[in-house]
């Protein structure tokens, strides 16, 4: 883990810190991202070797998992360090390299060095060069050519970066700011239905809010708010929070939903 963020990331949370390396050198498995985007059959064998992986042709959900797969990796280290430390790494795409398996699946990301301080920034440049300049290119490449909706795309996005965000808002220890600046990056990102120059935000759309039944009674919950589609992997399923679920399809009882 990058030292710049072990004291984030401890105990049961320090796997999510490990996603990032700063290395001069990226390895032989190793994929500049400015690569990917110029050469896009790059992207396409990437693909292809997923779905062999999974013995399955439909690359809708393959581009999907794969994509999950990339900011769960990708997210936790970038947005911690932007909200908590404000703390910019260089994840434009000439900067980045995503490590892959010999499945294709991502396994890490190499930046050649730590980047720079970015305190007193808004969200909007915060957070630019991983939502405009990284994923925006990655998503529309990745809908272009599999036919997967950008929606879905940009659902496994936010929630990756609700769970890091909402964490953040529990940190306290840093400086007694954190709690604020992470609700108010969380409601630019997620919440706000455009963004600076009236540009659509991809990632805002009201969670569906309805219940679960357990033993205990009836438990609200709020869904996620785009299915990422493992249930059409061979061995896939639906998650605990899915819109898609049976569980939740059924259920002609719902509560409003009240914000976003």
């Amino acid at each position: 883990m990058i030292k710049l963020l072990s004291p984030i990331f401890q105990g049961d949370w320090a796997h999510y810190g490990q996603g990032l390396i700063c290395s001069e050198t990226a390895g032989s498995h190793a994929y500049l991202l400015a690569d990917l985007l110029n050469e896009p059959e790059m992207i396409d064998d990437i693909l292809v070797r997923r779905a062999r992986f999974y013995d399955f042709d439909d690359l809708r959900p393959v581009a999907s998992i794969w994509l999950l797969k990339y900011v769960t990796l990708l997210i936790p280290p970038i947005a911690a360090a932007a909200t908590v430390l404000q703390h910019g790494f260089p994840v434009k795409p000439e900067y980045v390299s995503v490590i892959l398996d010999e499945n294709a699946a991502p396994v890490a990301f190499v930046i050649p060095h730590l980047g720079e301080s970015i305190a007193g920034l808004d969200a909007q440049w915060r957070y630019a060069p991983l939502i405009k300049e990284h994923l925006e290119s990655l998503i529309t490449y990745l809908s272009s050519r599999t036919q997967v909706p950008t929606k879905i795309l940009w659902g496994n996005v936010a929630r990756r970066l609700e769970t890091l965000l909402t964490l953040a808002q529990q940190l306290d220890t840093f400086s007694p700011d954190i709690a604020q600046r992470a609700a108010s990056d969380k409601a630019y990102l997620l919440e706000q239905r455009t963004w600076p120059g009236n540009k659509r935000n991809p990632m805002f759309g009201s969670k569906r809010q309805t219940i679960r039944i357990t033993e205990e009674g009836e438990v609200p919950v709020r869904l996620h708010r785009h299915c990422c589609l493992d249930y059409l992997l061979p061995g896939g399923s639906y998650c605990g929070l899915c819109p898609l679920s049976p569980e939740f399809r059924k259920r002609k009882k719902r509560l409003p939903v009240s914000g976003s």
